[in-house]
């Protein structure tokens, strides 16, 4: 049985400055120095155009063309799941709750430790208020979300510093899209090797459902009963606002949280 960890980077409201800014040492697998990777849109049409710039700006890299497939169905179900097939990234909104975050990347991790598949979710929740239903706001997030869904992690957590203008810094009002290091970093990633297999080829067909499960814990397939496993898991542990959870399903698949908790959680 093929091994796949899930992993999960949550935004959340209030967040340690790193120069080096990847996640961990998460990177899609290719076999040339620059690749295609197809961002499934399952958002409605008020966020079509911040994907589209997102997609577009997160291109300008060396290394990396997102290429924004806008087939993808917005049905509520899809989009409550987020599912995406192996090989590509869905994207979606959906009022998900009051869930204490704005928007979650989550990637599946092979046995060789490549990006296989990504999800990125908006909370509409939290969108639809007066503070958060902005441009900024929202282009901000979904570069974001995006930006983990390729293996960077935030250059800064600190609402309070110094801005460092990119969408992967926390500030308020945040930044709306990449910056220089950004895409250094990106560079650094993926332009220090190439690897014997392409992960981003592994899906079939743009728009499918599979992927693995992504559902809220208790809801939908992590519902008790669907695959007799609910919820985060173990604490690996908590620094700060920071915390990582760890839970191992029925198949022996690790699934990975990683949560930045809101001040007072």
């Amino acid at each position: 049985m093929k091994k796949i960890t899930a992993l999960v980077s949550i935004l959340l409201f209030s967040w340690t400055s790193n120069a080096e800014h990847s996640w961990a040492d998460y990177h899609w697998a290719r076999t040339t120095s620059s690749f295609d990777l197809i961002i499934i849109n399952s958002t409605t049409g008020d966020w079509d155009d911040y994907v589209t710039q997102a997609t577009g700006d997160w291109s300008a890299s060396l290394v990396l063309n997102m290429v924004e497939d806008t087939s993808g169905s917005t049905a509520k179900k899809v989009r409550r799941q987020c599912k995406s097939p192996e090989g590509k990234i869905r994207i979606c909104n959906l009022a998900y709750g009051q869930t204490g975050w704005l928007g979650i990347a989550g990637i599946s991790i092979d046995a060789n430790g490549h990006i296989i598949t990504g999800y990125t979710k908006l909370n509409d929740t939290y969108f639809s208020t007066s503070y958060y239903n902005n441009a900024n706001w929202k282009q901000s997030v979904t570069c974001q979300e995006l930006g983990h869904n390729v293996g960077l992690g935030h250059q800064d957590e600190n609402f309070n510093n110094t801005s460092l203008d990119s969408c992967m810094d926390y500030q308020d009002p945040p930044t709306p899209i990449p910056n220089t290091h950004d895409y250094e970093q990106l560079e650094t990633i993926y332009g220090s090797h190439i690897d014997s297999y392409d992960s981003y080829t592994a899906g079939s067909g743009g728009g499918g459902d599979g992927g693995v499960c992504n559902a809220p814990p208790g809801k939908g397939c992590n519902k008790a009963g669907a695959n007799n496993d609910v919820g985060w898991g173990m604490s690996l542990g908590r620094r700060g606002n920071a915390e990582t959870f760890v839970r191992i399903d029925h198949n022996g698949i690790r699934h990975l949280t990683h949560v930045t908790w809101a001040i007072g959680h």
